[in-house]
Formats: structure tokens, sequence, C-alpha cells
């Protein structure tokens, strides 16, 4: 299995199993990263994990290494679902969201990393109605339940 499958197959799994009980981003990225490391270990893989890895163009709050070298980067934001909140409340910046773009096109372009990744959990569907047109490169997902993902990914294999 290549590192960019692995990354996605762990989204795929937390996907499936619901972001409800994450309070912060920093909880999501942790359960990603304990989800990857078990999969590691049970299929006997050669890569292993690190959060907050500097790179070029910034600073990975996810990345998978293969030896050395930098097989994924991931960027992580997460709006938790806020029942009756009102949008000034809102953990996200979409322009943190946009810089988190910007910067896996650095990653992989500058940097080296073979597939980067800059993903919005979006837990109450805030962001997709005020953004419905995603920026260039990303995409839209639906993952049920009012969470919506954008997904944006630079290098590898394309699945986006």
């Amino acid at each position: 299995m290549d590192a960019a499958t692995l990354f996605e197959s762990t989204m795929d799994w937390l996907r499936e199993r619901g972001t409800r009980g994450f309070s912060k981003e920093a909880d999501l990225v942790q359960a990603v990263q304990a989800r990857i490391g078990r999969e590691i270990e049970t299929k006997g893989l050669h890569y292993r994990t690190a959060k907050e890895r500097i790179l070029v163009g910034g600073r990975a709050d996810l990345v998978i290494l293969d030896g050395q070298s930098v097989a994924v980067a991931a960027e992580f934001k997460y709006e938790p679902a806020r029942d009756g909140a009102i949008a000034s409340d809102d953990v996200v910046d979409w322009r943190e969201v946009e810089a988190d773009i910007q910067k896996i096109r650095k990653y992989v372009g500058k940097g080296g990393v073979a597939a980067a990744y800059a993903i919005l959990i979006d837990a109450d569907d805030r962001w997709i109605h005020r953004h419905p047109n995603p920026p260039d490169g990303s995409e839209w997902r639906d993952w049920g339940n009012s969470v919506s993902a954008l997904w944006t990914k630079v290098g590898g294999d394309s699945s986006a």
C-alpha cells in the first residue's frame, strides 16, 4: 500500500466513524495519526508518522514518512458542529483554509513531498454554504449527517 492510499483510507475511516466526538482540530489530527500508526503496524508497512513537521513552505500538521522522505503531508482545519451557535462563533478562518492550500502546493512543488492534502472538515455544513464554489483544485465532499469536507490534493495519484 502506498502512503497516499494509506492516508486516503484513513480519511475514509474518519468519514465512516464520524467527527461529532471531536471538539478541536488537535483531537482530530491525533485520532488520524493513531489510526495511521495502527494500520502501519497491522499491515507491516515501512512508514512512520509525525506531527508538526517543518517543510519548505510551512509546518505540516501531519506527515507520513518513507525513510527520510515525506511521502504525504497533510494540513487540517476542523469546524466542529455548534448547535444553535451564530456565525461569529466560527473556529476556522477561511483565509487559513486558503493558506493551507497554498502551503501544500509548496510542499510538493518546492519541498519534495510526494503528495499533500489540505482538508477542511466542516461538521455542520457552515462553510460549504458560504463557499459553495471551492478554490481551484479543491472539491467539496459530502460526508453525510451535515458534514462536508473540502478536499484538496496535490501530487501523487489523483483521486480528487
